[in-house]
């Protein structure tokens, strides 16, 4: 693992380069220190001196310096060489970063007030928000990474996952981290209740404060598919939980609550007026953390080229129970020529109290003679071959709410690849009236639809 790490001769730089070469003698690797002095520095000093005599003297007092501190380092057994340059800082870091193909940029931050650091800013959160590679920022007060055992002793690691792309380059350096470093992974994963409770069509009353066991479950497995095992050496646990006020607060609480060594969170690109009236979560993190190193990193560059064909392995096949809805179940069983999964269901609808996941209605909810009617009818429409294919149904009854939202909740809610449905064909005044099931789920739908038409068209 290749790092830079920008130094200033600071508390809070020597902060930064510690943690820097904890980290690489842990890895493995090797760290650059790089001091950049900003353009005019020799001219405010020259006064009336000769500028090329007062030039060449600063900077061999920063190099000599910059000397001192690599030697200081490399006792620690790691490779610790030193780089000088001019320039703004930002950019100028970046691009000594691309010229030797750094893993990792280590930085320290200044330790402000909140007021002082939105007056003036950080060049930590700066750079972690126009990096190309993962940043680590460290506070001032940290002395080091990981307990004092060293480098056996595993480190402690936080991932906070959103469920959007810029998680992505979050869980792709942990997957690096991890083959050279023995690490304790907990990924976290915070939600909004009304939004989970909407998306996945729960009902009756629920607790919006606590985790609700439901959206856990349903969370959680999409997390394990999308983390997968990580490699190398340690456990990983996943903790999923309801947040209200800003999740940047929530997301250090507990990652210091936990006692954790390091934080990784995805950074956000967001700008100009988006930046003002949508502030990344990264961005508040950057500002409110303190004694915690925090590990940026940009969202996942897409491969040029390399194109993946999606596979499908589950297939939701809803019916109201009518000849054209009934038509369209063979085919999701059509779809999976490989064997695989149809989730067969039909919505009995009624009327649901708004939210629904706040009151409880009972108002023309099926009896159980009426379920297991309900449930036979699906049953019966499952091909003879599916077993011989390789494919399980599982039967489903939804009671309550409109079907198109209704299929659409059970969508999200079996994580299913795509679904099949029938379209009675209905258009012009007919549609506009009462609309279209097909119609709406399309437009609504996470997940391929395929429509299958009515015989008469």
């Amino acid at each position: 693992m290749k790092i830079i790490c920008a130094v200033d001769f600071t508390d809070r730089s020597k902060a930064a380069a510690q943690v820097a070469v904890d980290l690489a003698r842990r890895a493995g690797g090797s760290v650059e220190l790089v001091h950049v002095m900003k353009p005019g520095t020799v001219d405010v000093l020259a006064l009336a001196a000769d500028a090329v005599v007062l030039e060449e003297e600063v900077r061999a007092e920063i190099q000599a310096r910059l000397d001192a501190e690599s030697a200081r380092l490399s006792i620690a057994g790691v490779s610790v060489t030193s780089h000088l340059c001019e320039g703004d800082v930002e950019p100028t870091l970046l691009a000594r970063a691309n010229e030797v193909k750094a893993d990792l940029i280590v930085t320290g931050t200044h330790g402000r007030s909140a007021l002082r650091r939105l007056l003036v800013g950080s060049v930590g959160e700066e750079i972690a928000r126009c990096a190309d590679r993962p940043i680590l920022v460290v506070p001032p007060v940290v002395e080091g990474l990981g307990r004092p055992k060293g480098a056996e002793q595993r480190l402690r690691v936080t991932v906070a996952l959103d469920g959007r792309s810029a998680s992505d380059g979050a869980l792709a350096f942990v997957r690096t981290l991890r083959t050279h470093v023995p690490c304790e992974v907990t990924i976290l994963r915070l939600y909004w209740a009304p939004e989970e409770f909407e998306r996945l069509g729960l009902t009756g009353a629920r607790d919006l404060f606590e985790p609700d066991a439901a959206v856990v479950a349903d969370l959680e497995r999409a997390l394990r598919l999308e983390v997968g095992v990580l490699p190398g050496t340690g456990t990983t646990s996943f903790v999923i939980e309801p947040s209200w006020g800003d999740p940047a607060t929530r997301i250090l609480e507990f990652a210091r609550g936990a006692d954790q060594d390091l934080l990784v969170v995805g950074a956000e690109t967001r700008q100009g007026m988006a930046r003002l009236t949508h502030p990344a979560v990264a961005e508040r993190i950057a500002h409110e953390a303190s004694r915690l190193p925090v590990v940026f990193v940009p969202a996942s560059k897409p491969q040029k080229g390399v194109k993946v064909t999606p596979g499908i392995f589950t297939v939701l096949a809803p019916t109201d129970l009518s000849a054209v809805g009934n038509r369209a179940v063979p085919y999701a069983y059509s779809v999976l020529p490989h064997g695989g999964v149809v989730e067969l269901c039909h919505v009995h609808e009624r009327n649901l109290p708004l939210p629904a996941y706040v009151y409880e209605r009972t108002e023309g909810k099926l009896t159980d003679i009426e379920r297991a009617r309900f449930e036979a009818e699906l049953r019966a429409l499952i091909p003879s071959d599916a077993r011989e294919r390789g494919i399980t149904t599982h039967v489903t009854v939804i009671d309550g709410g409109r079907a198109a939202n209704a299929i659409v909740q059970a969508a999200e809610r079996l994580v299913v690849d795509a679904v099949v449905l029938g379209s009675h064909g209905k258009g012009g005044a007919i549609q506009a009236l009462l609309g279209s099931v097909s119609h709406a789920v399309v437009e609504n739908s996470r997940r391929p639809v395929l429509v299958i038409p009515s015989p008469r068209q």
